[in-house]
């Protein structure tokens, strides 16, 4: 149980990183004329992420036996990253050979990836790779990660969340 404590909470970590940067950080997404009801759907969930983003790993650093919990953490985000970095490539080439929007074309490549990040249009290389380096640190707490505060914020005011479907 603690083993699969420490790879949710690895992941966790992303979904938070991911969280934090779709609501702070994607304001291009609106300069290109994403859809305003999916950018509010997706931000709504980001900020779920990021208002959860502890729970996971608390209980983690509760259940585990002190001596070999550091390690459980470091071991559990070395098998999630490159899962996760998988996961999100055949999931991304999934949607776009369904989207009818978009020409049949070559999948999406690196360097496609590393152009949106620098574009503004996803998170970048860099900032991903941050966030493993910042999780192995021995004194890491995600509570450093993301700000409840705006996550909250955004929740209090997102269309996803009102009763009519307006802010």
């Amino acid at each position: 149980m603690v083993t699969r404590l420490a790879v949710v909470a690895a992941i966790e970590h992303f979904t938070c990183v991911l969280g934090s940067w779709i609501i702070e950080d994607s304001a291009e997404l609106d300069r290109l004329g994403a859809d305003p009801t999916m950018l509010d759907l997706l931000r709504w969930h980001g900020a779920e992420e990021v208002e959860h983003g502890t729970v996971a790993f608390d209980l983690f650093e509760h259940l585990a036996h002190p001596a070999t919990r550091y390690v459980r953490r470091i071991v559990a985000m070395l098998g999630v990253f490159p899962v996760l970095v998988l996961c999100w490539v055949a999931g991304t080439r999934f949607l776009m050979r369904r989207d009818p929007a978009l020409a049949p074309r070559t999948p999406p490549s690196l360097r496609d990836f590393l152009h949106a990040g620098r574009d503004g249009r996803l998170p970048t290389a860099r900032s991903l790779l941050r966030a493993v380096v910042v999780y192995l640190r021995p004194g890491f707490h995600p509570a450093t990660e993301g700000r409840t505060e705006v996550a909250l914020a955004y929740l209090a005011t997102s269309a996803a969340t009102s009763d009519d479907g307006s802010a």
